[in-house]
Formats: C-alpha cells, structure tokens, sequence
C-alpha cells in the first residue's frame, strides 16, 4: 500500500494497537549488554526525550532509529518503569515520516508536559492532554499540512498530543511547526535551532519553552498561554563552555540546602564537543541563577573566565620580557638563560590553556632540554597554591613541585599533552612556613618536556575554571529531568554515550545505554551552590547478599578475588597527611579484569591533587577509537575528618562513580571481556587506612 500524503501515514502509524516488545528468554544476556542500565532491545537510541511521570509511571522517550544500528531517520522510541530499575519497552511513539525510505521529516530531542488545565485544547471528553514539544528536522524543502512553507535542512519546532497517556501521539499538523524559524536577528540559524524544553512557571502562569540556537551559544527564552502560540521573551549565553554546539538545555528550581526559602535555578546543557578537561567529545554543564518567568540571570560564582579564583594572588605568570634568572628563578641546565615561552613555538602546535601571551615551556632545544628552576623562598599564606600545568605525566623527569624545609611536600606533573590544566596544593596546614617551589625536567625523550603557568596563592582551590560539570566522565550527555514530579525529587537521566565514538562501539544488535536515574539537589559545598547526585531507583530489589571487607592498613595491593561484573561497591577510606603529599598517592580498587590483570579498569582516588579518578586505559576492547584509552578525574575534597567516600556502580559495559556527597561524579564506557570478574586494591605512595569495602552483586532488570 502507498500513502502519498505521510501525514496519514504517520497518523494511521499512531493510533495503530500497541503491543508491548516482546523479549525471548535468550535476549538481554549479549555480550556488554547492561544488566541495570536501560538500553533497547535493538537499533540505535541517543538523547533522552519527554521525561515525564504520571499515576506511578515513569515514561522514558528517547532518540531513535527503527532501522539500524547507527543514527540516521530521527525517531521517538518510548519505555516506562514503575521503579526506574525494570523497564518496559514500547513500540516506536513518533516515527519518521516517510520511513524507510521516503523520509521528510525525523522527530528530534524535545520534552512532553501534561497540559492539566487543557490549556491547548487538545483535551477531549474528560481525557487529560499530554502534549510533546520536539525539534522538526526537515531534509528536504517541501510545503507542509499547514501551509507553512520550509527549506532543506531546517529545524523548527513542532507539537503532537496524546489523550491515552502518553502511548499513541497525533501530531498538530494544522499549525506546525509551532515556532517555525529564529527570530530576528537570528534568522540564518535555521539549521542550528533545535531541543525545546518546557515547563510550567505557576508565578507568571504561562508555559515556558527553552531552545538552544546551538552555534552561537545562546538559550532563546520563550512563553506561551497555550502550547502553540509562543513569544520570544528574551535569550542567554553565551557564558562559560562553548567549546562546541550547545544542545538539549532544560531550566528547572532546586531549593539550595533544602531551604524553600532559597529557590535557585538551574540551567543545564549539553555540549559537544568541548566536554570537561581530559575528556574528548561530548559533556554536560550547569549554571545556577534565577528566573523570573522571562529573564534567567546567572550567580557571579557560576560564572567562569578560565583565570582562575577571583581572590587569587599571583605568585608567577610568565609575562614580559625577562629570562627566569631576572625574574627571580635559581637556574640549571639548559634553562641558565633561558626565558618563558611565547604561546606558539617554532615548529610546534599551539599550546592551548595557558593565560596571557606567554608561560614556561621547557621544549626549548626539544625534548633534549634538562634542568631546573628554583622560585624565590615565599611564605605561605594562603590555602591553596594555584597552577597551570602540562606536558609529560612522569612525575620523576617533569614536574612541579613544593619543598618545605628542604623536603619535598607536593609534586605534580601533566597528562603527556601540550593542553594545561588547573591543578592545586592544599596548603592549609603548612601556612605560616616558608617554602620554594621547583620545576624541573630531567627527561630527553618521549614527553620530555614540562610546561607552567599561572602559579598563585588562594583561598580556594582552582578547579573547574571553564565551567561547573554535571559529569567529569566522557559518557555522560544530553541529560534531561522528568517533568511531573515535585521539586525536590528532581530526577534526570543522561546518554551514556559520546558522540566521539558513540557509532563504532563494539555492540549489537542495540547501541547506546542510558546512565542510571540520578537524583540531583542543590548543595553549598566550599561557598557554592553546587549540584550533587545520586542513584534514584529501588536498589533492594536488584541487589542481594554482599560482601564486607575491611583493613586496618594497606600498602601496594590486596587481593578481592572473583566478585562479579555487575556490582554495587562501597568504599571508604584515609591517608595519612605525610603519605596524602607525596607524589603519586592513590588508592583505589581495580574492577572488571581478568584474572591476570592485563585487562582492568581503575577507580581510585589522588590524594595528592584532592581528585577521584577512572582509569579505562586498560579496560578491554580499546580498539574503536584511537581517545578511548584515557583517565578521568573529577575534584573532590575528603570530609572533615580525613576520609573519602566513593560509590562505584559497575554493569557489564559501563563505570559510574559517585564520590562525597555525589558532588564528583564520573561516567565511563568499558567493553571488557567475559572472564573479567576479578577486583583487587591498590595503595601507591604510602599506607591507606581505615579501608572499609562493601559489594553486593546487581540482578539483572531483565529476569
């Protein structure tokens, strides 16, 4: 049969009986396939879409293509949970038009709200409407049902209704797209202008609508009385990460502290590329402020330039003309004359994340370049000392350090790149002494070289200096909160996925999963509000038994043996002050390897740099992507008393781990092999303490 109008193709496929998939006893047991994370049956799945929850049901649409395993004919696939753990998966909710083979429109991210009070007039006979706001992405240029006229390749935005609570939609062919094009003067983003979030703002009484013109950065702020008439109320951006396209931004109230009193907004955003430091692709970032039912204004502190604290002190940036002797640096070597590097190097790439024009780099006669620079003796006054650093990772050939009474307190070095990044010192113990710092390379070959810059004094530690991460994991994207709940169960889900590689992972017959539902609350945490996390869902029902180790001390390693590869671990733990200095002070515990550990992925903490960390170097299958083979690290302070606190979600192909109070959390995509079931721990630099290990295996979802 053939339809020559698709608008009739598509309705006749909305109101079409829906029969829930159905699963063979065989399927959900492939190799990688979550065993607790929600991934589908089969095909590609990217964004989640209209998180919505109604009369206990949580309902989950997502970016979807009915017909392979990679993008391509832009769906709405849709599953609903009861508990965010089992879920159920439906048939196809908003399918292409034109699939398979005549496509001429594909159903892009968006949000689905439940219109109460009928506002759109979609609601018929008593029958609530749920009403979806999507991103209409046009291939071709065609007229429409509604006589709106659109070319190749746009995007607008579009509505569709659903009177059976979210299981059949008809789209509103009469009038779409809703908000056909960017207004003035951003006509010519058409091809950019996509992910409408909405919600219901009580105070103004209207529907607002959030939609990201992705290239400029910018957030378009519009309201609406009735879901299809829309005004633009005003915009935002760009600020902060804009490394890449800006996608997916939803704005939502969290009360900080817990305090009704104290109401904050938060608006969120995907970004790719441009992710957090040490990650390639795609990140989601934040930024607390307030709404007023137009006009949504960041906090100061929300806000960064990458210069580092406001309140900092600069001790060294680099800058003028002098050589380091001049400038007060004891040198050896081959730096005895030497002076601070202008940002581009004869013969080399830029050298990216430095502040100003210039900074130490000691590539000077290549990697062949050795010696040393001893700073001026200074007294520490502050709590932290601040700095940019790059180059090699060896922590014995090129690094910075801190000596104190001649004995060397912190030493840190780069990530073998050229990129610098935000590294600290806390000081607060040592303040009142005097101190030196020294920087030196002793390496002649391969990542042998160091590069410094900005070196201050502060009261507050120098992280996240681009923006405030949701994530500091690669896999972590286009995270979107269920509307209809109150507004203190805020829950979220994100793709767990990157659009780096996200097309070549080694899965079949489905690829992508979602990361678990994660609760988020709004927290000060050293004088800011910051957003922190934790798992959502009723975990009793999936996990049994478990085990409890416990250690007084351990150095080097310690053996767990064969503990499974979907778990849920606990740690907690301390270092001593002395061990936390030195360089190369971690503890962790290995998870997913084989029994010989050529094959593990790592989860620990840096004591030294205040970091937890994921380390999937090694992790398995590594062979898809030449940036997948990386360590991941988010910043995270010990509690009061010394101790660190990591929760570690382990499923067949995936990472999540959640530190502190769920302020520091990392995402991460492992694919290792069937037998990797083995764990152990690791101390390096010292003696951990007080270690306290809790597993407890996670039961499929699926059985």
């Amino acid at each position: 049969m053939k339809f020559n109008n698709p608008a009739n193709l598509l309705l006749l496929a909305m109101s079409a009986p829906r029969v829930v998939t159905a699963r063979p006893s065989e399927t959900y047991t492939e190799v990688y396939r979550p065993q607790f994370h929600f991934s589908p049956a089969k095909n590609w799945m990217n964004d989640p879409n209209g998180l919505v929850y109604d009369d206990g049901t949580y309902h989950l649409y997502f970016q979807y293509n009915p017909g392979g395993t990679t993008w391509g004919a832009m769906s709405w696939g849709h599953a609903t949970s009861r508990d965010l753990t089992h879920w159920t998966e439906h048939p196809v909710a908003l399918r292409a038009r034109g699939f398979p083979d005549n496509i001429t429109e594909m159903f892009f991210s968006g949000t689905v709200v439940i219109d109460e009070q009928n506002t759109s007039g979609f609601g018929r006979r008593g029958k609530v409407p749920w009403v979806a706001m999507y991103t209409s992405y046009y291939p071709t240029e065609q007229d429409l049902p509604s006589g709106k006229h659109v070319r190749q390749n746009t995007q607008a935005q579009s509505i569709a209704y659903s009177l059976d609570k979210g299981m059949t939609w008809t789209t509103y062919d009469a009038a779409n797209p809703v908000i056909p094009e960017p207004p003035a003067p951003y006509q010519d983003q058409y091809l950019e202008f996509r992910d409408p979030g909405v919600f219901w703002h009580d105070k103004t009484r209207r529907w607002i609508a959030i939609v990201s013109l992705a290239k400029l950065h910018k957030i378009l702020i519009y309201t609406s009385r009735d879901l299809k008439h829309w005004d633009l109320a005003s915009e935002f951006g760009p600020v902060n990460a804009v490394g890449g396209v800006w996608e997916c931004p939803s704005l939502f109230p969290l009360a900080l502290d817990g305090s009704n009193n104290n109401v904050k907004w938060v608006l969120m955003l995907g970004l790719n590329p441009g992710g957090p430091p040490g990650t390639v692709g795609s990140g989601t970032q934040y930024i607390v402020g307030n709404f007023n039912g137009t006009t949504f204004t960041a906090d100061a502190d929300s806000i960064h330039d990458g210069n580092g604290p406001k309140d900092s002190v600069i001790f060294e940036d680099f800058e003028g003309e002098q050589t380091f002797a001049a400038r007060g640096w004891t040198a050896t070597g081959n730096l005895t004359n030497a002076s601070p590097a202008k940002g581009t190097l004869a013969g080399q790439n830029p050298v990216t994340g430095f502040i100003g024009e210039q900074l130490l780099n000691s590539f000077i006669n290549g990697d062949a370049t050795t010696g040393t620079l001893t700073s001026r003796p200074f007294e520490i006054s502050h709590k932290y000392i601040n700095f940019l650093v790059g180059g090699g990772s060896n922590t014995n050939e090129t690094a910075i350090q801190l000596k104190v009474d001649e004995q060397t307190v912190y030493t840190s070095a780069g990530s073998n790149s050229e990129g610098l990044t935000w590294q600290s010192w806390d000081v607060t113990a040592l303040q009142g002494k005097q101190g030196v710092i020294e920087i030196f390379d002793n390496a002649t070959g391969g990542w042998g070289h160091i590069n410094v810059d900005q070196i201050s004094f502060s009261n507050t530690r120098a992280t996240d200096t681009i923006a405030n991460w949701l994530d500091r994991g690669p896999d972590f994207y286009a995270a979107l909160g269920f509307n209809g709940l109150p507004r203190d169960q805020r829950t979220i889900i994100a793709w767990m996925n990157n659009w780096q590689y996200g097309g070549v992972i080694p899965t079949d017959p489905w690829r992508s999963a979602m990361s678990l539902p994660r609760h988020l609350a709004l927290k000060t945490i050293d004088g800011k509000a910051t957003l922190v996390q934790e798992p959502a869902g009723k975990w009793k029902a999936l996990t049994h038994g478990g085990r409890v180790f416990t250690f007084r001390r351990i150095d080097e390693v310690r053996e767990l043996g064969r503990i499974g590869k979907a778990l849920q671990i606990e740690l907690t733990f301390s270092r001593d002050e002395q061990s936390a200095q030195t360089g190369n002070s971690t503890f962790g515990i290995a998870v997913a390897a084989t029994k010989d550990y050529t094959h593990e992925t790592r989860v620990g903490y840096d004591f030294a740099t205040q970091e937890v960390f994921v380390d999937r170097t090694r992790s398995g299958d590594v062979s898809f992507d030449g940036t997948f083979t990386s360590v991941y690290r988010a910043p995270l302070s010990a509690a009061a008393d010394g101790t660190v606190s990591l929760r570690v979600f382990l499923d067949w192909s995936s990472v999540e781990v959640f530190g502190g109070e769920g302020e520091a959390t990392i995402t991460s995509q492992i694919f290792p092999s069937t037998d990797a079931v083995y764990s152990r721990l690791f101390s390096t630099g010292g003696e951990t303490s007080d270690v306290k290990v809790r597993v407890k295996e996670v039961r499929s979802s699926w059985r």
